[in-house]
């Protein structure tokens, strides 16, 4: 019921839905609840203890990850009556001011590396470099990657119909003609007949089903480790930060990277805005004088 409820009422991006139906299931174990009426049992302390114990194992921006996941749940349950009060306020926030840190990127050269080291020869070559481009030259999101299906796909116009979750409706994307190649040598040579409208699938049993979010953050993770970059590229979100950070650079504005990203708010955009250091060198106050500052 609850993942109906996120996926169905809420809407929610595939992935947000699996953090929070992990920190459900960890609360339920944790509780060792079997049947429903031992959820009335669940006091304040109990709640703010948990969230705290969790929180203190990892970084604070995973525990902010928890503790919406479990605020989340909680009031499904309120919603649902299966608990007496709003145990919501209870959770605990952790301090991870906005803004706070650098996003994590990689250089041009070493994405280009990543690309360089896929070897297009075989089906599953050709499908992770059709993947690995769209990654590194669209700045996608790996469930960006598994949404892109057949009927998107105008390579003659060079152009990708991506249907975000987020914003629940389709963008025209253009693309580049390594990119277009790619995409057609896969479909033509690599992509194994099946039934699935995705564009990239499985290549083992279950043969021919859609690729999952986790399955494109494994390809990108087993690539970077031919390429020699295990310790720079560890997922997909810092090839997307590079991707954004080099537009900035180059002069894109903040509005377009966040239309390029898919991003429902300019704010979420605004860290990179960061990393301009040519146009934060033009605002900077210059440095004081021995002479200013002498009393």
């Amino acid at each position: 019921r609850y993942r109906v409820h996120l996926d169905q009422v809420q809407g929610l991006a595939r992935a947000t839905v699996h953090y929070r139906l992990r920190y459900a299931r960890t609360i339920l174990s944790h509780f060792r609840v079997r049947r429903l009426r031992q959820l009335k049992q669940w006091t304040v302390k109990q709640i703010r203890q948990f969230v705290a114990s969790e929180g203190r194992r990892c970084r604070p921006s995973s525990g902010q990850v928890i503790a919406s996941s479990i605020r989340s749940f909680l009031r499904f349950l309120l919603l649902h009556r299966l608990i007496d009060r709003d145990l919501a306020a209870a959770v605990p926030a952790f301090a991870n001011w906005r803004l706070a840190t650098l996003p994590e990127t990689v250089s041009g050269e070493e994405l280009e590396l990543l690309v360089r080291a896929i070897n297009p020869i075989s089906p599953v070559g050709m499908r992770d470099r059709a993947i690995v481009l769209c990654l590194v030259e669209l700045g996608f999101r790996a469930s960006d990657v598994t949404g892109l299906d057949l009927e998107g796909l105008d390579l003659t116009a060079r152009v990708l119909r991506l249907k975000r979750q987020k914003q629940r409706d389709f963008t025209a994307m253009p693309i580049s003609r390594r990119l277009a190649t790619a995409i057609s040598t896969y479909v033509r040579r690599g992509r194994p007949a099946c039934f699935t409208p995705f564009l990239f699938v499985l290549h083992r049993a279950p043969r021919g089903k859609a690729m999952t979010p986790i399955g494109v953050r494994g390809v990108v993770v087993r690539r970077a480790a031919e390429a020699g970059l295990a310790d720079r590229i560890r997922g997909t979100h810092v090839i997307r930060h590079s991707v954004a950070s080099r537009w900035i650079q180059a002069g894109a504005t903040l509005k377009q990277i966040a239309d390029l990203l898919g991003h429902r708010s300019i704010d979420t955009t605004s860290i990179y805005a960061k990393v301009d250091l040519r146009t934060l060198a033009e605002v900077a106050l210059p440095w004081p004088s021995k002479q200013e500052v002498t009393p």
